[in-house]
Order: C-alpha cells, then structure tokens, then sequence
C-alpha cells in the first residue's frame, strides 16, 4: 500500500530540526548545526546506522572552532574544502588557515522544502561560507516507499580565483563488531593516520583489504573489530573502480552509490576505542565517507599528492550520491 511522506518540525537538545519519514525510512535534519543529519533509520527493522556521541552535547560553535576537540557530536556533517585544520595552498590565499573539519559545519545552513508528499519531497540546503568565497548547497531527495535517498551537490564560486578544494562526506556509524565493510575489487587504499603508533599497516599504498597488526593481534579492516581492539585508523584510496561502497550488518546494509567520473573516492575512518579529541573515552565508530581529493588536508592533497579539484572562478562544481537501505 502506497505511503506519504510525513514532515515533522521538532527540537533535538534545544535545536529546531526537521524529522522526515516514508514507510520505509526516516531521517532528521539540524540545520542550525551544519546541516547536520543527525539520525537514518530503517523502519523496517528499527536500526539506526548514525552514532551519537553522548558524552558531547549538541552547541553553537564560532568559526575556526576545532571539531575533533569540541563539536565531534556524531550524525553525518560535510567537510568542505579540507578536512584537517590547514593552510590554503595557492594564491590568492595562500598562508589562510582553514580550520579543522573545514568551514561549514560550524554554520547555519537554511532549509527550504519543496515538492510533493505524495511522491517525492526535496530538502534544498545550502549556507555561504564565512571563510573562502563560495556557497555549499545540498539538497535531498525522498520518495515515498523508497528505501533510498539522493543527495545532490552544488557548490557555487563567488570569487574571480580558481579555488582548490578537496571534499569528503562525513557520516559516522553506529557499529557493531563483524561488521562488513564491501568496497569494489581491485581497490587501493593509503594511510592518513593510524594509532596507536606502533600499529603495523605496512605502510604505503595498499590493497584492500588491509590488514592491521599490534603485537600478536591481526585485523582484517573489511570487518569491523571489537571494542578492545584500542586502534583508529583513517585511510583514503584511489580512484575507485565501481562507484559504491556499502556497510553491512547481520540485519540489514547501507550502500552508497554515486559516479567515480564526479565523486571518485572513498575515507574510512575506523576507531574501535582507539582515539578521542575531547580527552574522554575514546569512541567506537565507523566513517564511511564517500569524497573528493586526497584525505585529511588539503594543503597535501595540493602540495604532496597532487590529488584535489579546482571551483572554477564564478562557476561551479556539482556532484551527487545516493543511500540504498536493504533490512533482513
């Protein structure tokens, strides 16, 4: 039987946010905190695939605040246009740092809803940096009875000067131990970071599967290992054969899908208690980021690997993936 689309406006720890629902799914939206998506649920077997951190409650945060230390709240953020603090590489803001996480997660994106609760709804997001001249637009698109969901990407140049960027989803999963990680055949990963620093990944680029070694401990990185493992890693790879990329569970999977010639990449970020930026407990979740350019900084991505794109002056970049839920 065929469903609506049902929107909620509600409040998430004082926040306006916006709880959307088909019959098959619901998500919630923040949009005062980056256009933060702070929940995807399946509704078919209840589970929820974004983590939250407890221990850091949801705030305002200025601009150049450091993420990894005050605002790594969980959910699904955007990174643009690095992902480590950093400084701009090249004219004519050369030496600009730009913080932790990039620009816009710490702004107030607006939110405007359009199409039709019958078939398909559209979530138009978009915020102007304060930063770099650009504007970074989102929007969503949910059809009633679909399992899947389609994010398209725009970003819009307000300068005369080429503008280098790198780009990198940023969801963090809600994770179990054995949990699979399914990448194309023939994929290639390097290390960004791995802790603790005698973690042996044999360093360079690599094959995945990867494997991690700590004393007489191995991990196969395609499952997730438990909690005790005490290790984070965060890896990058090279163009990707097929565009997709998929998480999945004993109950259910979350695959992305999107066009290599546009969004050629895939980050993985693995802490299994390995790390935390606050100075608490270190945190057991997943990033499974779909992205553009070398991971973590954009000045090595320009610098070193020679792996970024240019926004054209006055002009644009668009590119877009899609989430597809199957639940068993």
């Amino acid at each position: 039987m065929s469903g609506k689309i049902h929107v909620e406006e509600t409040e998430i720890q004082g926040f306006r946010a916006l709880h959307i629902t088909n019959q098959v799914l619901s998500l919630t939206i923040i949009p005062d905190l980056g256009g933060k998506i702070s929940s995807i649920r399946d509704l078919r077997n209840g589970r929820e695939w974004l983590w939250t951190n407890t221990q850091l409650p949801y705030q305002l945060h200025g601009y150049g605040t450091s993420y990894v230390q005050e605002a790594d709240t969980g959910g699904w953020d955007e990174c643009f246009p690095t992902v480590s603090a950093c400084s701009y590489p090249l004219p004519p803001w050369k030496g600009r740092s730009i913080p932790d996480h990039g620009e816009i997660w710490p702004l107030q994106w607006s939110i405007k809803c359009d199409g039709d609760t019958e078939t398909t709804l559209i979530i138009d997001m978009q915020v102007q940096s304060i930063g770099l001249p650009y504007v970074f637009q989102r929007i969503i698109r949910i059809t009633a009875d679909s399992p899947s969901l389609r994010f398209d990407y725009r970003v819009v140049n307000l300068s005369d000067n080429d503008t280098a960027f790198i780009w990198s989803s940023h969801p963090l999963f809600a994770v179990e131990p054995g949990m699979r990680i399914q990448l194309p055949d023939n994929t290639r990963m390097n290390t960004w970071v791995s802790m603790p620093a005698q973690l042996d990944l044999q360093g360079g680029e690599q094959a995945w599967p990867i494997h991690a070694m700590l004393g007489e401990h191995e991990w196969d990185l395609s499952y997730m290992p438990d909690e005790t493992a005490g290790i984070g890693i965060k890896l990058w790879s090279q163009t990707l054969a097929q565009g997709f990329a998929a998480l999945i569970a004993h109950d259910g999977e979350f695959r992305f899908t999107f066009d290599t010639a546009k969004l050629p990449q895939l980050g993985i970020w693995m802490n299994a208690r390995g790390y935390s930026g606050m100075g608490g407990a270190p945190y057991y979740n997943l990033g499974l980021e779909p992205c553009i350019g070398a991971q973590d900084s954009l000045e090595d991505a320009v610098e070193k690997y020679q792996r970024y794109e240019m926004l054209p002056a006055n002009g644009m970049k668009e590119w877009w993936l899609e989430i597809h839920l199957s639940a068993r």
